[in-house]
């Protein structure tokens, strides 16, 4: 029998990513931008306040910065820069608008790990026509990544599954897989949070909705997670790594990742090969909790350490054959070795009797009015209060 994913021993205080939100506002506009906030560029000073309150409630290993439009942001090299400085690793969220050499260059020199690229075809933006074809999309994501890469930066790309594209979800994939460039895939759900009720508490409290309802309009049917495993398997021949469960029921996946190891020869996909989760991954979670006090959550390209990772794996396993047949082929003139990881999440909802479900221990949580909380739904967070201070204060202005 297949050994399934690894369930990952994250806490509430030992989760080792979080999320810093560090403005609204864009120069694009997207399908459905779960953003419903006034355009809004946090100082400097409050980002440096609550990126060291989230490392005092968790044992960060790494942090995101997203928005709006992180490159909207005048000081966003020196965010870089500070986060780094706490000896955290970053990831950048952008839409790649405003990406040229200068700025990448910068952001190297402050140390960006990783810049993930959201470009979809619903997007009205530079580079990308109306009504743009799946050559279009394609073309625009190597051209930004290749421009990423050229700086030593790690690319991503970060992809909304509408459940009327499912196409662009397979195409998000193979391009991911195919592409000598990137390493990494962030697929979220689609969700529509403006059909959401507002929302109270927190991820340490417990999160509710005033109303359990949502607003009328269609729900579409959402792919389970056992269905995505199934399929990914059969187009990809891939196997999930790790998951989180939810806050309600841990053994059921809301966070679910893939581990491949690819051999690139003249910017060819020429193999491929998916890792299943042993003793061994086990044994490094604890020891580099035990040695360095967290969890690892961001690892360094390195193609050395990717192939030593694969015979251990394949010793572990019993597969150790199929691992030393691909690490033949990266030994190759002109071949490179890399580990790709996909990471597919379900963002919270809200069950019939008012409860939020969310990804337990949320990794992608962000801080609001001191308390963490899921980015996805942010907004939505104390919405009410608000919304009922507008109403207060409106007769008094007539």
């Amino acid at each position: 029998m297949k050994p399934g994913p690894l369930q990952l021993p994250w806490t509430a205080e030992t989760v080792p990513h979080a999320v810093l939100d560090i403005l609204r506002g864009c120069n694009i506009r997207c399908r459905d931008c779960y953003n419903l906030q006034p355009d809004h560029i946090k100082p400097l000073a409050e980002i440096e306040a609550q990126l060291d309150e989230m490392m005092r409630l968790r044992k960060l290993h790494s942090v995101s910065l997203v928005g709006g439009e992180i490159t909207l942001h005048p000081e966003l090299v020196e965010i870089v820069r500070r986060v780094r400085q706490r000896g955290l690793f970053v990831e950048l969220f952008t839409n790649g608008v405003a990406l040229n050499d200068d700025l990448l260059a910068q952001l190297k020199q402050a140390g960006a790990n990783v810049i993930f690229l959201h470009i979809e075809t619903d997007q009205r933006r530079p580079g990308l026509p109306a009504g743009a074809t799946t050559e279009d999309l394609k073309r625009l994501r190597e051209e930004k990544a290749l421009l990423v890469a050229a700086h030593g930066i790690e690319v991503g790309l970060a992809v909304t599954a509408y459940p009327d594209k499912p196409r662009e979800v397979e195409d998000a994939i193979a391009f991911t897989l195919e592409s000598p460039h990137l390493c990494y895939l962030l697929v979220t759900w689609w969700r529509d949070v403006s059909r959401m009720p507002a929302i109270t508490g927190d991820l340490s409290t417990g999160m509710y909705s005033s109303s359990e309802k949502l607003r009328p309009g269609p729900t579409p049917h959402e792919v389970r997670p056992s269905e995505l495993c199934q399929w990914l398997e059969q187009r990809f021949g891939i196997s999930p790594f790790a998951f989180l469960g939810s806050n309600l029921e841990a053994t059921e996946p809301r966070w679910i990742s893939f581990l491949t190891a690819t051999v690139h020869r003249q910017d060819e996909l020429i193999q491929q090969h998916s890792l299943r989760p042993t003793w061994v991954e086990q044994a490094f979670l604890k020891a580099s909790r035990k040695l360095t006090g967290r969890y690892p959550f961001y690892q360094k390209q390195n193609s050395k350490q990717t192939g030593f990772h694969l015979v251990l794996n394949g010793l572990a396993s019993g597969s150790v054959f199929k691992k030393l047949r691909l690490l033949g082929s990266a030994a190759r003139p002109g071949a490179r070795l890399a580990a790709k990881r996909l990471l597919f999440q379900w963002p919270a909802t809200v069950d019939e009797s008012g409860r939020v479900i969310h990804c337990q221990c949320c990794p992608d949580a962000v801080l609001k009015d001191g308390h963490l909380v899921p980015l996805c739904i942010s907004d939505l967070v104390g919405k009410e209060k608000a919304d009922n201070r507008e109403a207060t204060l409106v007769p008094n202005l007539i």
